[in-house]
């Protein structure tokens, strides 16, 4: 079977792969910032306590922060060429009586292991070509399990945006196989992005061309339903959003329009066709409903809610045009800045009962929007978002909390020595409003070269953190976490 046939079996999901390029660089000649694209060791890290650098941790703060990314991205002499195709690592830092530990273990998947095993980049991914040679039968064969992880039923999970999560233990990050809910839906995609009510239950989609199946999960683990829903087109999905009632499906006009590797080579940019909204009903997926908005790309959303009057509101951080397609990320792992300038900004979609999205675009530009979890789905004011940049340096340096209320916004700066990740909300014992909650994520200094854990009160991000963790080492960027 020729490797064309072979990227599109399973779900009707072809996932496209990466042969290396060849390093120009060695390691002492790569910038401070680049180890953040680092290749992790292959045993992980730790467990091994974080030192608090920096202010107190308050009372009442015990839970786990989970982080997934990409961690591995050279054999030798050769580098991968897209950031999303790296090695899935789940990073744990347990926190409890003002103490953090930190763990880091590699998603034991095919595709690692025979990497590994032969020194070299063979499996397909998400935007370079890739090595004939490997054998792939279903997308779970080239799954890296590198974009996000979730708690579901005491269970720890890792996801891709186009495979099965894979079970992990939550304290030892061992994997231990897939995640199978139903036998007839063994091997279906789970989206990076589910969806989590604030009773438990969880919503997510699962890719397959333009019929999206949309899995609904009770909150001890099991499957209450699966259904499925027609987009009209196989447009690029890693986000979408939900309201208390409402399913939204943002098809942006990133079309797949052809079957070749790479994946996404096969997608075409068509802004005459805007964005094109799909309302559905939780209680019925036969009933939907959509919404024309204009041409935006976009990888995340912050949530949505529905007003009285059926009026839906729903933030993401929006670009004007797709980024990071083939090669994305590549000149960063060998050390260089890719160039790109064109920031996405966080946006207000307004979907009207009837009739034409209108999009509120604010100045603040930066991704990774995060909201408060008690408010998922429900009206609420704030949305915490990285942003701010460092000339000749990747990421965001800043976190910025945007009052929708008031149009304010809090921030603080990090300064030009950090590279700043997405920062999560985490309810205060006792509190019941958005700003009674602390948000908390990692930032690597690029100056000690170590990555560190800030904590900062809600209510008062520009005053700085209330306590910030560092680790004996840094682990690469990741993309999301959750809290548990």
């Amino acid at each position: 079977m020729d490797l064309s046939r072979r990227l599109f079996l399973h779900v009707g999901l072809m996932t496209g792969a990466g042969l290396a390029i060849p390093s120009a660089f060695a390691d002492d000649a790569m910038p401070a910032w680049h180890i953040g694209y680092r290749t992790a060791p292959p045993a992980g890290f730790g467990p091994s306590p974080m030192h608090l650098v920096s202010g107190k941790a308050p009372a009442g703060l015990t839970g786990t922060l989970y982080r997934n990314g990409p961690a591995h991205f050279q054999h030798g002499e050769a580098y991968a060429t897209h950031w999303f195709d790296g090695d899935g690592m789940v990073q744990r830092i347990a926190i409890g009586e003002g103490k953090a530990v930190h763990t880091g273990r590699f998603v034991d998947t095919l595709k690692r292991r025979m990497e590994m095993k032969a020194g070299k980049f063979l499996a397909p991914g998400f935007g370079t070509l890739g090595d004939p040679s490997f054998p792939v039968s279903s997308s779970n064969d080239v799954n890296p399990g590198n974009i996000s992880v979730m708690m579901s039923g005491g269970e720890l999970l890792a996801l891709w945006e186009a495979g099965t999560p894979y079970r992990l233990d939550p304290v030892t990050l061992e994997t231990r196989g897939f995640k199978e809910w139903r036998s007839d839906l063994k091997g279906m995609p789970f989206l990076a992005h589910p969806k989590r009510e604030p009773d438990g239950r969880i919503w997510n989609l699962a890719l397959n061309g333009r019929r999206i199946g949309i899995y609904n999960i009770n909150p001890d683990g099991s499957i209450a339903s699966f259904g499925l829903v027609d987009i009209g087109a196989a447009a690029y999905i890693h986000d979408w959003a939900m309201t208390d009632r409402k399913l939204i499906i943002l098809v942006q006009p990133w079309i797949q329009t052809r079957n070749i590797p790479p994946f996404i080579d096969g997608f075409q940019w068509k802004p005459e066709e805007g964005m094109k909204f799909l309302i559905v009903d939780k209680d019925d997926l036969s009933k939907t409903r959509w919404a024309q908005g204009q041409a935006r790309a976009f990888y995340h959303t912050g949530a949505a809610w529905e007003e009285n009057d059926g009026t839906i509101r729903l933030d993401a951080a929006f670009y004007s045009e797709p980024v990071l397609g083939s090669g994305g990320g590549a000149q960063e792992i060998r050390g260089k800045m890719s160039g790109y300038d064109r920031p996405s900004k966080l946006t207000m979609a307004v979907i009207p009962p009837a009739g034409d999205v209108k999009l509120v675009e604010t100045d603040l530009a930066g991704d990774f929007p995060q909201v408060d979890p008690r408010r998922h789905g429900l009206s609420r004011k704030l949305t915490a978002m990285v942003t701010g940049s460092v000339e000749g340096q990747p990421g965001g340096s800043a976190l910025a909390l945007q009052d929708w209320s008031t149009g304010k916004r809090r921030v603080y700066d990090f300064g030009a020595h950090y590279m700043v990740e997405e920062h999560l909300f985490i309810p205060k014992p006792g509190g019941t409003s958005e700003n009674d909650s602390w948000l908390i994520g990692p930032a690597i200094n690029t100056r000690a070269g170590r990555s560190e854990v800030w904590l900062f009160d809600a209510a008062n991000i520009s005053d700085g953190p209330v306590a910030v963790w560092q680790a004996e080492h840094a682990w690469p960027l990741g993309f999301h976490g959750t809290w548990a």
